[in-house]
């Protein structure tokens, strides 16, 4: 029998916009969920900060325990009709819409225990949904190629995806549900407009994962068809016996600790920032109906911004330089946002003029995290390269899971703390902005501000740690061209 054709390191264009869109729903389960889930069921459904805290603590360590064994079982699942990473994608489509839906629609008058046990359930069911998407579709990200710009153009594009949806679906929320209205001049604390937004939520992802499965499906069958991997005879699948491969795992390839440890602090920032923007948005910059949605857009334009950058940056600096720099200049935009006006040196809360003031720094802010996460994604692929080179497996999707293991942890530990932190401080539910206590205000900016400082300088620091061993990289890229 004649060999296999090789196969094309070079993606066509629709390839290329289907794994685009495959990077979209993890971006509009996050928008929605760091945005408006921590504000909805503290200031409208009434929810304590405290078991806020507790609910979605519970959910995100649920999700670290799931992710690894998703991906280790995407590995090495074979003999299915849709293929290793297909199979869960299309399996994730309605779990994760149905549960995201049901998360923003929680019924009136339930007790604090009953309003816990709604959130757990269809939060659990709408992150593990996601999960199972998300982990072996950025898995497939690692196999579509092995070409090193074409890896590049593909990190880029992800990248793209996401900001698209942090660019629309704000547009959507604030220019279709949350309307101002003489009654609710904040829209943000109508709780009418809820429901519609997390069904619109729910079929949006739904639908975006549809589509990109169906892109993509082709050609992650045909490199199937052609690996040389050795299978992976393991016993065992459960979670605790992935948890304890990751430890073997970082013993066999010591950049997966780093990046589980990158993966936490990155999320970690993020989360504080878009978990609490709200908070800020309403009660500390005082931001009016208009400058709510352009705050929560304007990274995105940097960020696109930094797509086009990205090419020229990565010429100018070596990959690890580009992440630091990129790292270090996000970190000290968010805070600036903070520290000017706690310090005096902002503009008035409540004017237009803090409103340009903070979007200005946003925007910044997506430039420099977009010049950061362009050659992390690269990095991430090419740690996974090096321990299929160590094992001899397909490891995409395990390392994929354990990165995000580790945007699951910061997720989770902001959850955590700051719902906790509201309960520390007494911080009032439903009140309008006029009547909340400037102490509580003050306090809720001091710990953003200290969170985002200490974990972006850990951050900064460990990426300047990273090593990948090239000999490993280039040997696998160089059976992918004999293929």
């Amino acid at each position: 029998m004649a060999p296999a054709p090789p196969i094309v390191q070079r993606l066509s264009w629709p390839q290329r916009l289907a794994w685009m869109v495959c990077a979209m729903p993890e971006l509009v389960k996050s928008f929605a969920w760091d945005a408006f889930v921590l504000f909805f069921y503290a200031q409208m459904v009434g929810l304590s900060g405290w078991l806020i805290g507790v609910a979605i603590a519970v959910i995100i360590v649920f999700d670290t325990l799931v992710d690894p064994w998703i991906g280790a079982f995407s590995d090495r699942l074979t003999g299915t009709r849709f293929g290793r990473r297909h199979s869960l994608m299309f399996a994730a489509i309605l779990p994760f819409s149905i549960g995201i839906a049901m998360v923003f629609a929680p019924p009136a008058g339930m007790a604090q225990m009953q309003i816990l046990a709604w959130l757990l359930g269809w939060g659990l069911l709408a992150r593990c949904g996601i999960s199972f998407w998300t982990v072996p579709a950025y898995a497939l990200g690692g196999e579509l190629t092995r070409d090193t710009v074409e890896r590049r153009l593909v990190a880029v594009l992800r990248n793209v995806g996401n900001q698209l949806i942090i660019l629309t679906v704000p547009a959507v929320a604030f220019g279709v549900f949350f309307v101002a209205s003489p009654a609710f001049p904040k829209a943000q604390l109508n709780p009418a407009p809820y429901p519609g937004f997390g069904m619109f939520v729910a079929i949006l992802g739904g639908t975006l994962m549809l589509l990109g499965a169906l892109g993509t499906y082709r050609r992650a069958r045909l490199i199937e068809a052609q690996e040389t991997f050795r299978p992976d005879n393991e016993s065992g699948s459960g979670p605790i016996v992935v948890l304890l491969r990751l430890v073997r795992a970082i013993k066999i390839t010591p950049n997966i600790g780093k990046l589980l440890l990158v993966a936490f602090l990155v999320l970690f920032v993020n989360s504080v920032i878009n978990q609490l923007s709200l908070h800020l948005a309403t009660y500390f910059w005082q931001l009016d109906q208009s400058w709510t949605p352009r705050l929560l857009m304007a990274a995105t334009f940097g960020s696109l911004l930094a797509m086009l950058l990205a090419p020229l940056f990565l010429k100018l600096f070596s990959t690890r330089q580009a992440m630091v720099i990129g790292l270090c200049g996000f970190f000290a935009v968010q805070a600036l946002a903070v520290l000017l006006p706690l310090g005096g040196l902002a503009p008035a809360a409540g004017t237009a003029a803090i409103g340009a003031l903070i979007a200005g720094l946003r925007f910044l802010g997506g430039l420099a995290y977009g010049l950061y996460v362009v050659p992390f994604n690269v990095i991430t692929y090419e740690i996974g390269d090096e321990h299929a080179y160590d094992t001899g497996r397909p490891a995409q999707g395990l390392v994929s899971s354990f990165m995000f293991i580790g945007l699951q942890l910061g997720s989770g530990a902001v959850a955590l703390l700051a719902g906790s932190f509201l309960g520390v401080i007494d911080f009032p539910v439903g009140l309008p902005v006029e009547a909340m206590p400037q102490d509580k205000v003050d306090a809720l900016a001091w710990f953003v501000l200290a969170l985002v400082t200490l974990a972006g300088g850990a951050m900064a620091w460990l990426v300047s740690t990273f090593r990948i061993d090239r000999r490993k990289v280039d040997a696998l890229r160089g059976e992918a061209g004999a293929t």
